[in-house]
């Protein structure tokens, strides 16, 4: 995975490239909940409504996986799981203190009563980003889990959260434009899930969810400005985006013999979005979606497990699509396997990228000039991967050391990208046709333009040789054959490596190095030479009172080079943060 931040405040987050400043590979899922977002695609990591200390685990599963993940599920997967209700029975309260006016103060409180368990977590952060920039952040999210265990056979989750950013913008390579001059944006996100789970008697598994989603981003922006031969103008654009989901999924997993499980599912899912600014008008656009997903899992021998399974998929946008995965794993022995993996995934557009009509509107002294800026022409296909994996994972040491090897190869088709739009219409004064006006953009559009083949090879080890010290070393390594453009979107080597150990007297203290090679995004962004940090982490806790802990923490951020975050100008620089823990039991 490589992680950069679009204007110094939005994080993204991609895998193996081919990214925007959406990347629309990557699906993320919080236990259960898919978070992609139906405007641009991707995860909206600015807005995310769930804070680290409420996760249980993390789970990311690099590789093509829409079979089991839904269609988004195009690159990789980030699986997380929040920690159970009655995890947090108590009270915690952090706060942390770091340079360029970071503030963040959380609160979490949990309670137990008999089968019912209740988390609520609250947070508050400030942060002025990378020196001289226009990107200041203001957020104040809440986010609540309700357990409740009905019975021996039902257990319910409900989970809430609320999430209000204020995030500063502008142009990075020019802050006087009055296309997108200095401004704040006010957004805010709000999500209600709940998942039933049925045990029965026979070995089956029922889960049942429901979901749903609004996100509201406010951004106004009015300008005046010259531009010849009009003279002054007026410049006003709505760039509020908005968006609602429904989504609901059944999933049933049973026992069929001593040798086989089985799996299969339904989802239905209705998003509706609006962007005034991007589709030309104040009318919502909706997608309605229906899956059908099933897994079968075949064991002949002890030695031997053999997957098949398939997803099919109905969108109003784009049609019927099917992803079908194969997996075979071998145990040389109980402590070592080989797998190979065979999938086709895709990638559904989302709703704007077939709704483009996009104006620049000014008022002149003549009238209303209309210059166009982005068109859609046709109707886009779905991207598409056809994958191959060949992997080994052991065991060693008493299970102390996991060591994960993969080769892969990825074949990717119909990768949607902009080009020139040079049949779109002209520019218009009152509705006639007017000059070209070369101070504007040129016109854009969106089709299915590139092909490309990514292959290389992926190492993981994780050590621990005692409870108080663990190793952990990542490598990845991409040849792509592509054109230029794809080639240069996509790192050829990430890298990272992570050391910590517990002290006596409860002192810690950790290590991390991290590196992505040179890469230039679609769409957006400079071309970036390697980004290499360097973290340093140390801490000690205290025993204050009786079931009291008092944690303190320091994090020291280096960076090794002058390295550029996604758009030349916001350069990675020294960090220093401060942390105070207290947690009552």
């Amino acid at each position: 995975m490589h992680v950069n931040y679009f204007r110094g405040n939005r994080a993204v987050v991609g895998y193996q490239g081919i990214n925007s400043e959406y990347p629309q590979g990557v699906q993320v899922l919080i236990d259960g909940r898919s978070v992609y977002n139906p405007s641009f695609g991707g995860i909206d990591w600015a807005n995310f409504p769930l804070t680290i200390e409420d996760i249980e685990r993390i789970e990311v599963i690099r590789g093509a996986n829409s079979t089991s993940f839904g269609s988004n599920a195009f690159q990789s997967v980030i699986n997380i799981t929040t920690s159970h209700a009655n995890q947090s029975n108590g009270f915690q309260a952090k706060s942390t203190l770091g340079e360029r006016g970071y503030q963040r103060t959380f609160l979490k409180s949990g309670y137990s009563f008999s089968d019912l368990d209740i988390r609520v977590s609250a947070s508050h952060t400030d942060n002025n980003g990378y020196q001289h920039k226009f990107d200041d952040r203001r957020q104040d999210l809440f986010s609540s889990r309700l357990d409740y265990r009905i019975n021996t056979h039902n257990t319910l989750q409900l989970n809430a959260a609320a999430v209000n950013t204020l995030r500063e913008t502008a142009d990075p390579s020019n802050t006087l434009n009055p296309l997108d001059p200095r401004r704040q944006q006010d957004e805010t996100h709000f999500s209600l899930h709940g998942k039933w789970e049925h045990n029965s008697h026979t070995d089956q598994l029922f889960v049942t969810q429901l979901s749903y989603t609004r996100f509201n981003s406010k951004d106004n922006v009015t300008s005046n400005l010259i531009l010849p031969p009009h003279g002054a103008v007026t410049y006003s654009a709505d760039y509020t985006a908005t968006y609602d989901r429904w989504d609901f999924e059944f999933e049933h997993q049973l026992k069929l013999s001593n040798s086989m499980r089985g799996t299969w599912g339904i989802g239905l899912r209705a998003d509706r979005i609006t962007l005034p600014f991007w589709t030309g008008t104040d009318s919502k656009h909706d997608n309605s979606l229906q899956r059908l997903f099933s897994n079968l899992e075949w064991r002949p021998t002890d030695a031997l497990i053999f997957n098949i399974g398939g997803l099919w998929e109905h969108s109003q946008l784009v049609g019927d699509d099917f992803s079908p995965r194969v997996a075979l794993n071998y145990l040389l022995t109980p402590q070592q396997s080989i797998r190979f993996v065979a999938s086709h995934a895709f990638r559904s557009p989302v709703i704007v990228e077939n709704n483009f009509e996009t104006d620049l509107v000014f008022e002149t002294g003549g009238g209303e000039l209309r210059s166009p800026y982005f068109r859609n022409i046709s109707n886009l296909e779905p991207e598409t991967v056809d994958s191959l994996e060949l992997g080994y994972h052991g065991l060693y040491f008493d299970n102390a050391l996991t060591l994960d090897l993969k080769l892969f190869r990825n074949e990717y088709k119909h990768i949607i990208e902009t080009l020139v739009c040079t049949v779109c219409d002209a520019t218009t004064l009152n509705g006639f046709p007017s000059a070209q006006i070369p101070a504007l953009p040129i016109v854009q559009t969106l089709d299915n333009l590139y092909s490309a083949d990514i292959n290389g090879y992926e190492v993981e080890i994780n050590y621990k040789p005692t409870r108080k010290s663990f190793l952990h070393i990542g490598y990845a390594y991409n040849h792509s054959n592509s054109n230029a453009l794809i080639k240069q979107s996509v790192p050829r080597e990430t890298f990272n490596l992570l050391l910590g150990h517990s002290f006596m007297s409860n002192y810690w203290a950790s290590f991390a190095y991290y590196h992505t090679g040179s890469m230039d995004n679609l769409g957006s962004g400079d071309a970036l030479g390697p980004m290499r940090r360097f973290d340093l982490n140390a801490g000690k806790s205290f025993n204050v009172a009786d079931q009291q802990t008092l944690e303190i923490n320091v994090n020291l951020q280096l960076a090794l080079d002058k390295n550029a975050d996604l758009i030349n100008g916001f350069n990675l620089d020294n960090r220093f943060f401060v942390e105070a823990n207290y947690s009552f039991n």
